[in-house]
């Protein structure tokens, strides 16, 4: 076997190892417990820095990494007791916000008692050297500790699972929780400890993972996303499933990152295969999803018995009596109140001398822009997309793009970038909808993910840092965007246009469809709805939107690079929507500009803002369900929401 091939499947294995140390705590609370924890990357991060401190004060990386699994495991335990715990009945979308604000929080206090600085963390003496397996391949005695801890926590969890009592008691609870508990299993005790122990599990991958990667703030985001990919590949609540879907993914993409220039090199010139290889190295994993998602889209290895991840359509039928908000009878006049100030920006901003408040209000009003496009899909039709953010920086690159070769004229450039993006969504809105809940969240965002990767790797456009845009689009004399005052009323009039389309989408008979898919889509094919074609034209409608967003942005900005296509990009425009209210007209431009608003000031406050920031979204999924829209809405009365049959869609 050849040398270097052998040391790669190593590295393979290892990176599957830790993967694997990852995804078997999550499947345990994202696939049994039917929560999505994003915050488990924050309990890998956590691990990390507590084995660190326990080094400077013990000396011992072993001490160290047993106080460090014992510290992640008290405060998985606090989190369960304090937030978690509280979530289980909560939908995915209350589940999301909150564990943002977890990151958010934990994040900010890493920097705040540790510093923004990376630490090192360095290997102990004893496995500082190397293995020689076969003759002529030394390996280093680390990384081998790391397959060999791995491999050992994979036995113990196959007993804790299959054969111990605890387990038998995890698989009863994950079958039907509310029998499990009647039969006199304190249920909560089990839950508290499964979630303890998929902290602990992260916790022991960050200390792991920490002498190679070293130990940062937010390090557990990006492993997060690959625990997810093994996650859905594997199966949701299959540990099984997860420790081959860990070492697949870890096999892929470390051979693909080590030979697959080669391999491109023997088709292009080898300045191509350096552009063209690292991207498509960085996308073998989520390809790889998004084939077991089109293909089997419950995971090559799901548990029977474990049930499919909730989507957001799990809901009543029925809108029951509500009483108005406290705000209720404010409604009409805030709103006229809001629209005056919008247009009388301009002026204020001239009077005060703050120029920075248009672009500060223009920037919101591009977002709220992106948020009512996400909340047509996300709020009306209950397809939570967290990849969203793609045609965010898709819009913009079009600009960018179409500028760097002289072309910038807005008659072209926007036109042309809503239409890419409509063209995009189609085919990927297509594969996606085939699934729903979590697996359609996942498939989302591995579109979004591949988008990133190739973005990064368009080194003409910029890269990893993006471009420039050196001429904001013209309009051939009418209308001049480096005037502020006219951008301004530009992106108004385009936000103004947007929700009277959204107004006028809600209130047709496609809306009503969108409606009645979110609350019962089985109801709806049952009458005779094409749900499939409803779906995709809203999702197709919903990123031609999003990427005139995009456009905006890009102009406003005069920048567009893969930062615009982030995960964490789209994560903030859920959360925009979900914090203005989900399926209501106004909610998501409220919750645009309350975001935002919030982050500038609180920014303007501290430099640790977002620990702040984290436990005020925490506080809107307990105390302010619903958004901000809620506290001004009018009483409700008891409707059905499904709409009738239109004759030309029953079929026979």
């Amino acid at each position: 076997m050849n040398l270097l091939l052998f040391e790669q499947l190593l590295n393979g294995l290892q990176l599957g190892i830790v993967l694997f140390l990852m995804a078997a705590g999550l499947t345990l609370t994202f696939g049994i417990m039917n929560l999505v924890n994003l915050a488990h990357g924050s309990l890998f991060m956590t691990g990390a820095y507590l084995a660190v401190t326990f080094q400077l004060w013990t000396g011992s990386f072993l001490l160290a990494a047993i106080f460090g699994v014992i510290g992640t495991f008290i405060v998985g335990v606090l989190l369960e007791l304090l937030i978690i715990r509280h979530l289980y009945h909560r939908d995915h979308l209350d589940q999301v916000l909150c564990t943002v604000g977890i990151i958010l929080f934990f994040n900010e206090a890493t920097r705040m008692i540790w510093g923004p600085a990376p630490l090192q963390f360095p290997i102990p003496a004893a496995l500082s050297g190397t293995v020689e397996l076969i003759p002529g391949a030394p390996y280093p005695a680390y990384r081998l500790s790391i397959i060999l801890v791995g491999l050992l926590v994979a036995v113990f969890l196959y007993i804790l699972i299959s054969k111990s009592r605890i387990g038998m008691l995890i698989r009863a609870g994950a079958s039907n929780r509310t029998m499990t508990g009647i039969l006199g299993v304190n249920i909560r005790l089990i839950y508290t400890i499964i979630f303890a122990v998929g902290s602990a599990l992260a916790g022991l991958a960050g200390i792991m993972s920490g002498p190679i990667l070293t130990v940062y703030p937010g390090m557990g985001d990006n492993i997060l996303i690959l625990t997810l990919v093994v996650l859905i590949i594997g199966g949701m609540g299959s540990v099984k499933g997860a420790f081959v879907a860990a070492l697949l993914v870890g096999f892929i993409d470390t051979i693909g990152r080590a030979y697959l220039k080669d391999f491109i090199g023997l088709f292009l010139t080898p300045l191509q295969a350096n552009v063209v290889a690292p991207a498509i190295a960085s996308m073998l994993i989520y390809v790889l999803m998004v084939l077991v998602l089109f293909f089997k889209p419950e995971g090559l290895m799901a548990p029977p018995g474990v049930k499919r991840a909730m989507s957001v359509s799990a809901v009543a039928t029925h809108t029951f009596q509500q009483r108005a908000g406290i705000f209720a009878s404010l409604r009409l006049p805030l709103l006229v109140v809001c629209m005056l100030t919008l247009l009388l920006m301009p002026w204020i901003a001239k009077v005060f001398n703050e120029p920075f408040w248009l672009d500060m209000i223009v920037r919101m009003m591009i977002f709220a822009i992106a948020a009512l496009s996400l909340d047509l899909i996300l709020g009306h039709t209950g397809l939570v997309s967290f990849g969203h953010a793609l045609y965010l920086g898709l819009g913009a690159y079009v600009v960018g793009i179409l500028a760097h070769h002289g072309i910038n004229s807005a008659f072209i450039q926007w036109p042309l970038a809503v239409l890419i993006c409509a063209l995009v969504a189609v085919p990927f809105g297509a594969i996606a909808i085939r699934t729903s809940g979590t697996f359609f969240i996942m498939i989302t965002l591995a579109f979004s993910q591949m988008a990133y990767f190739i973005g990064s790797s368009l080194y003409e456009y910029g890269g990893d840092d993006g471009m420039s845009i050196s001429t904001r689009s013209q309009f051939g004399g009418l209308i001049d965007l480096y005037d502020a005052a006219q951008f301004f009323f530009v992106v108004l009039a385009v936000l103004a246009c947007v929700t009277l389309m959204q107004y006028r989408i809600i209130g047709s008979h496609f809306g009503n469809v969108l409606r009645g898919i979110r609350i019962n889509e089985a109801r709806m094919e049952a009458i005779g709805y094409n749900v499939f074609r409803y779906k995709l034209v809203a999702f197709v409608i919903s990123a031609a939107v999003c990427g005139l967003a995009g456009v905006l942005l890009a102009n406003a900005t005069e920048f567009a690079g893969p930062q615009y296509m982030e995960w964490s990009r789209s994560g903030d425009m859920i959360v925009m929507v979900i914090f203005g209210g989900l399926g209501t007209l106004f909610g998501p431009i409220a919750g645009a500009f309350a975001y935002l608003g919030l982050e500038k000031h609180l920014s303007a406050l501290t430099i640790h803002w977002r620990i702040i920031l984290g436990p005020i979204l925490i506080a809107v999924v307990f105390l302010g369900r619903g958004g901000l829209s809620t506290l001004f809405a009018p009483a409700q009365k008891a409707v059905d929401l499904v709409p009738s049959p239109k004759r030309s869609e029953v079929t026979a």
